[in-house]
């Protein structure tokens, strides 16, 4: 039952982040709303199964944002990755160590689209990958993060168990 609604919300969160959010600029940055959702979907369910979602969502990006087909979905391996090392906390803080693990994989997120895109010579600023906008976006990643996992922790709960 989990898996068919974080589909949905994927689905929604990919077209909230690049049709709508883009268009209102309520601020200078739009937050990672499907990074955010597979980083909490990778420390609830694990890596393998994080890496199903991240070529869909990567698939999904790419067309809706009409990058190259397979740009987003190489860049969010990482972020998969970075999920599952917070699904076996190596500190107690069940708060901050998400929020800084989200900050982390928007980063690399960033590193490694600017990356591919440079690889297929799209260019871009490397001065962007650390920049303002990065940052803020990852803070901004880093906020979404607790309200994201409370979510998607109800919606494992929800599930029943398998016998």
């Amino acid at each position: 039952m989990s898996r068919p609604v974080f589909g949905i919300l994927l689905l929604v969160a990919a077209l909230v982040q690049t049709a709508i959010l883009p268009r209102w600029q309520l601020m200078a940055v739009t937050p990672g709303l499907v990074l955010v959702l597979l980083f909490g979907w990778s420390a609830y369910r694990g890596v393998v199964e994080a890496f199903a979602w991240v070529f869909v969502a990567g698939l999904l990006l790419d067309i809706l944002g009409l990058d190259r087909l397979g740009a987003n979905a190489l860049a969010l391996l990482p972020v998969a990755l970075l999920g599952g090392l917070s699904r076996g906390r190596f500190f107690q803080s069940a708060l901050v160590y998400p929020m800084v693990l989200a900050m982390a994989a928007t980063f690399a997120y960033v590193v490694m689209l600017q990356a591919l895109r440079s690889l297929l010579g799209e260019g871009g600023d490397p001065a962007q990958v650390l920049g303002r906008v990065t940052l803020l976006q990852s803070l901004l990643n880093a906020l979404l993060a607790p309200p994201v996992f409370v979510f998607l922790g109800w919606l494992q709960r929800m599930e029943p168990e398998r016998t």
